[in-house]
């Protein structure tokens, strides 16, 4: 009964699946996912490939985009092989990706490639959002002020990407000569070009959301999700001169200046009053003196009635 039991065992050992084939299966996949991303956003006029590769439950979906700052094809097509490279030879992550010269996502499972809703984003798109921030932290007196102009400047680069076909790619500055000695800020956003529009503007409003108040102090960072990317830092990050410049606004008008604005009110109500007041007392006068000719007219005909021939 024992050997039964052991050969029973051991058949089942021969048989069941093994999870490191599996793994070298999947990972075979990712290989070849990356060599066709690399070949495919090369030469493709806007340097960006989808591929699938395989089958359940090994199925791989990739794509891959080089930024917009990146003009030499052979340059892209290299930037993904090398990416690549640097993967687990035999025994792949389920999931991986890149944000640097350019954006490479893979998974397995979810369909990344799935097409995106405005609400929503794509499927990959509800995961958390790939991070990297600058050490250093605002720290000028008027750090406010940087903060919102960093942020006008990243809406703004991004509504500009949404409609820049056929790379829906934008890149600006953010002069801030107005903010004391702060360096200039550099932006550059980027959609996946198969995007429409919309669903740009939706993926990077709902990234741009997603930074909270002690990300935004940063001097620098960038986020990505499987279809959009932003980063900012305060240098220059692309040879190319930025599509999108914007000054600084002033700041707003000293405390002082909008009280002495205001003090000018009290001299409409001054004016009204002591106009008021002479129309007054003239009418007093007239009103006076129309009284004392009524009497006197009144006192010359009571003399007339009684002493009447004297005025024959």
């Amino acid at each position: 009964c024992m050997a039964t039991t052991g050969v029973v065992i051991l058949l089942l050992l021969l048989l069941a699946p093994t999870p490191y084939l599996a793994a070298a299966d999947f990972c075979d996949n990712v290989k070849a996912a990356g060599a066709a991303l690399s070949r495919n956003a090369s030469s493709s006029p806007v340097q960006f490939a989808t591929a699938t590769i395989g089958q359940a439950p090994d199925v791989v979906y990739a794509l891959a985009l080089c930024l917009g700052d990146v003009l030499d094809s052979s340059a892209c097509g290299a930037c993904i092989a090398d990416w690549f490279a640097t993967v687990n030879q035999t025994q792949c992550d389920k999931a991986g990706f890149s944000y640097r010269d350019c954006i490479v996502v893979y998974g397995a499972g979810a369909d990344i490639l799935a097409a995106p809703s405005n609400a929503t984003g794509a499927s990959g798109d509800n995961t958390p959002p790939f991070q990297d921030w600058n050490i250093r932290n605002v720290t000028a007196d008027d750090a406010p002020r940087i903060v919102n102009l960093t942020f006008e400047l990243l809406a703004k680069t991004a509504a500009m990407a949404a409609t820049a076909t056929p790379k829906l790619y934008a890149t600006g500055v953010m002069d801030m000569k107005t903010v004391g000695t702060y360096p200039n800020v550099y932006s550059q956003v980027q959609c996946t070009p198969d995007l429409s529009a919309d669903d740009c503007s939706a993926c990077l409003r709902r990234l741009l959301s997603m930074v909270n108040s002690t990300m935004a102090l940063r001097m620098g960072g960038r986020m990505g999700v499987t279809r959009c990317f932003f980063r900012y830092e305060a240098f220059p990050l692309y040879g190319a001169r930025p599509m999108l410049s914007l000054p600084s606004s002033p700041p707003g008008p000293a405390p002082t200046t909008r009280t002495k604005r205001r003090s000018m009110l009290w001299v409409i109500p001054v004016a009204v009053v002591s106009f008021v007041t002479a129309a007054a007392f003239l009418f007093f006068i007239c009103y006076r003196r129309r009284l004392k000719r009524i009497e006197t007219c009144s006192q010359f005909g009571v003399a007339r009635e009684k002493f009447g021939f004297l005025f024959v």
